[in-house]
């Protein structure tokens, strides 16, 4: 970024976002996040130079330093990446079970000599990991938001999922604790494309304990019922529709912990899909007995600032990431897939 206009406006910008957003009276989400009329506005006024949008795009595309990030028509400050990216809410470490009896007598799960304790981000792995070990295996399911609480730091090690940390406390596994048990449930973003091929889904507005946000429509699987079923039954009863609809794409899944009414813990896995109407939806009738208070239609990239739940944030950069090919997003989504499995199958057999 050689020219000394843009060095300034980046230094401006960055000011205003990082450090002063009162001194260009800017009005910051809880991520951060600003109309990018206002930002050009207040650095235009600082900077008596004419600051515009493009100005910004074009700045966030070719500095070498990512100093602020741009989402549609908001901009701020980058966030922190690499080694100190925020854990999954849920990672796994895998034992077994004369090693979990040591565990229990020390009050801590420890690795002996070793000063780090190895987790993975997929219960799958763990479990291949457990079974290598000598003994009964198990995995153990560590709720990293509490263990946090507790003044246990995790880090990332490697690119395949694997985490490190400190000595954790034997309280902050998951399914030890009395009561445990696991939860599946299923959700479902309803997408459509306006006549100049934006992506659009829809979101609840759901009022908790914790205060009002937008949701996914979500709900509990029925026994023996499909979690695609199970989607869309919830979307048609929250937002109180008729109309069919086709899923067309499973994004992925999330985990994290809570407690019942009755305090005792959860570990609850949420699969979330894609759908689209079969016919066109003509209004929305929120089942505001379960809470709901309004149903609306999100572009793609405010849907991604509104869902807030730290959960649901990476799933949703990947929605936004699967709609922007547009309205064969599936196909472009599947042809990736299959090309990341090539390449995947190429690194292990050269």
């Amino acid at each position: 970024m050689s020219n000394p206009d843009h060095v300034r406006i980046s230094k401006t910008v960055t000011f205003l976002l990082r450090y002063k957003p009162e001194v260009g009276q800017l009005t910051l989400d809880s991520q951060g996040w600003v109309s990018m009329d206002e930002v050009c506005r207040a650095a235009t006024a600082l900077l008596k130079l004419e600051v515009e949008a493009a100005t910004l795009r074009e700045i966030a595309a070719t500095s070498p330093i990512q100093r602020f990030e741009i989402l549609g028509d908001y901009i701020r400050m980058a966030p922190l990446r690499g080694p100190k990216r925020r854990a999954p809410d849920i990672l796994y470490h895998a034992t077994t079970e004369d090693r979990l009896a040591e565990f229990v007598r020390r009050g801590k799960i420890s690795s002996g000599s070793q000063r780090s304790v190895y987790l993975s981000s997929h219960q799958e792995q763990a479990w291949l990991v457990a079974h290598r070990l000598k003994g009964v295996p198990m995995v153990l399911f560590i709720d990293t938001t509490r263990a946090r609480r507790q003044g246990v730091r995790f880090s990332r090690k490697g690119q395949h999922g694997l985490y490190v940390s400190g000595p954790i406390p034997i309280s902050e596994v998951l399914n030890l604790q009395d009561n445990f048990a696991e939860q599946l449930s299923a959700g479902g973003l309803p997408v459509r494309f306006t006549p100049e091929g934006r992506a659009q889904v829809a979101l609840i507005r759901v009022t908790r304990r914790s205060g009002v946000t937008w949701e996914v429509a979500k709900g509990k699987l029925e026994d023996g019922e499909p979690p695609e079923t199970t989607a869309v039954r919830e979307v048609q009863e929250e937002m109180g529709l008729s109309a069919s609809f086709k899923v067309t794409l499973h994004v992925g899944d999330i985990r994290y912990s809570f407690l019942t009414p009755q305090g005792h813990p959860r570990l609850k896995t949420v699969y979330l899909y894609l759908m689209e109407a079969q016919e066109p939806i003509e209004a929305f009738v929120p089942a505001v007995g379960e809470g709901i208070g309004d149903v609306r239609w999100f572009d793609i990239d405010e849907a991604t600032r509104s869902v807030t739940h730290t959960s649901l944030t990476p799933l949703m950069n990947r929605v936004r990431k699967i709609l922007l090919a547009g309205p064969d997003y599936a196909r472009s989504f599947e042809a990736y897939r299959v090309q990341q499995m090539k390449e995947e199958l190429h690194a292990d057999h050269p």
